[in-house]
């Protein structure tokens, strides 16, 4: 059974989300990120994913992992892995316009509509649990989550 693991990036300025537009209709919104090869750990990838889809350099003292989210299937299972970063709202301008239409930065409210399942969950787990208490071990007011 084939294993595809994928990583994401959740990127927060207080209540907005960085999303990328797919192309084509309907409206549908993706996080930044792509699949892991091979020889590289799931902060790699979500890096180098990121540089080729949109000009945003990031590295890996920027990211915070946040969770893993697997979904069994027929064809086999899917592992995304969400990792954190917080930064400003600022224009970022698309790299693989074949495939996105622009990079937005959205209410996240607003944006959960039109994303996939799996990325749904990760920004809404994300945004409810703000109130939680500062984990001790990242500093990060939501402690990482595994296997959700």
């Amino acid at each position: 059974m084939k294993k595809t693991v994928k990583s994401r990036l959740i990127a927060i300025h207080k209540d907005k989300i960085l999303v990328l537009r797919k192309v084509g209709s309907p409206l549908r919104y993706t996080l930044p990120g792509g699949v892991k090869k091979k020889k590289e750990t799931e902060s790699e990838t979500l890096i180098r994913e990121v540089s080729e889809e949109i000009k945003l350099k990031l590295s890996q003292s920027q990211l915070s992992f946040y969770l893993s989210h697997i979904k069994k299937g027929k064809m086999g299972n899917m592992v995304k892995n969400y990792f954190l970063v917080q930064m400003k709202s600022k224009a970022i301008k698309v790299k693989e316009k074949y495939k996105f239409e622009e990079a937005l930065w959205l209410e996240w409210k607003e944006a959960l509509p039109f994303m996939d399942k799996m990325d749904r969950m990760a920004v809404r787990s994300y945004f409810k649990s703000i109130g939680r208490k500062t984990s001790k071990t990242n500093g990060y007011k939501v402690p990482p989550r595994l296997a959700m």
